[in-house]
């Protein structure tokens, strides 16, 4: 398929984007117990992310952005100290009459300023990169299934209805609560939603689970 093809058509392009990765060494996963987060995770290196594009886009046709947006200081209860930081990627596609745009936000928290700014950083990448359908099979758990001989499962019916805006903003702000990597900054979170008229008391409850979840995930985290 010629790029200028790609680019005219969005159903294609996105088509040609959210294609599995494959390669050697394209997934990557960890366990909690290295970590030191509590729980596994699989999903696709930095690298390969930016192939896809430079693949399907070409050099020129697409790039990305990060902007910083806090940073916080702390102790785990060893004593050792870290750096948290949550910021904002953004990633531009360029097209024949403009650009498209979008932007996810992505937290990493480590003992070093270099190390904290390059989690935060590719954690906001993927995530906005999963926007465009790169690597959103990660995000949707289904990265395996092309590798598993699995039993055929009649899945539930679901309903066809769109996702309304309130739905779709949801759903980001639970995955940049699952970003974050500070206590102090999801204690914060907790106090602006309490504070917060604009939104209704089902999604608060929603949000307000999450973060108290959250909380809970990091302080074993640093128990351990």
């Amino acid at each position: 398929m010629e790029k200028t093809d790609i680019k005219l058509d969005f159903k294609k392009l996105y088509e040609e984007l959210s294609k599995p990765i494959t390669g050697k060494n394209a997934v990557q996963r960890s366990t909690g117990t290295k970590t030191g987060k509590g729980y596994d995770t699989t999903g696709y290196g930095y690298q390969f992310i930016v192939n896809r594009f430079n693949e399907v886009l070409g050099l020129g046709g697409w790039n990305w952005s990060f902007e910083e947006v806090e940073r916080a200081e702390g102790a785990y209860k060893s004593g050792t100290k870290f750096i948290s930081i949550t910021g904002k990627a953004t990633i531009t596609v360029s097209l024949p009459d403009g650009e498209i745009s979008h932007s996810e936000y992505g937290g990493h928290q480590s003992s070093n300023l270099t190390d904290a700014l390059k989690g935060a950083s590719t954690n906001a990448l993927k995530k906005t990169a999963s926007f465009f359908g790169v690597g959103k099979d990660a995000f949707e758990g289904s990265i395996d299934e092309d590798n598993q001989d699995q039993p055929e499962i009649k899945k539930p019916a679901t309903s066809s209805k769109p996702k309304t805006d309130d739905q779709a903003t949801l759903e980001q702000t639970l995955l940049m609560i699952d970003g974050l990597e500070d206590i102090k900054v999801l204690n914060v979170w907790k106090k602006k939603l309490e504070a917060n008229k604009t939104i209704g008391e089902v999604q608060k409850r929603v949000i307000n689970g999450r973060l108290e979840k959250r909380i809970e995930e990091l302080k074993e985290i640093q128990t351990n």
